[in-house]
């Protein structure tokens, strides 16, 4: 289960956090638009689960529909998270990056729900 953090004041509402880029498009959120949280988590590594709200389901929805069988990739606070081939369109709201070394996965969920800048 996704937990939700509630939303704080760290980072800018405009600034984007959570990009996708491919062929045909770029989609950018900024972290009012989503909440995220560690998943699979080991002693060294996590990846960052991203739920998106509503209108930036339906803006994901229609970027992957777009993207059907095309590479995209994500970038999370500037950095690439996940390189994936769309095989279907996603109209879940979610997202999930490639595993990542844990301290700095931790540092990325705290950016995303607000709470700091994105790291460095």
């Amino acid at each position: 289960m996704l937990m939700m953090a509630s939303p704080a004041i760290a980072q800018s509402n405009a600034e984007t956090v959570v990009r996708f880029t491919g062929f045909l498009g770029d989609l950018r959120f900024s972290a009012e638009q989503l909440r995220a949280e560690l998943d699979n988590a080991t002693d060294d590594t996590a990846q960052v689960a991203i739920a998106l709200d509503e209108d930036a389901s339906a803006a994901f929805a229609l970027f992957t529909r777009t993207h059907l069988n095309q590479p995209v990739t994500m970038f999370v606070c500037g950095e690439t998270a996940a390189a994936p081939t769309i095989t279907a369109e996603i109209t879940s709201g979610f997202a999930i990056t490639d595993p990542i070394e844990r301290d700095r996965a931790a540092e990325i969920v705290d950016a995303l729900n607000g709470l700091q800048p994105c790291p460095e």
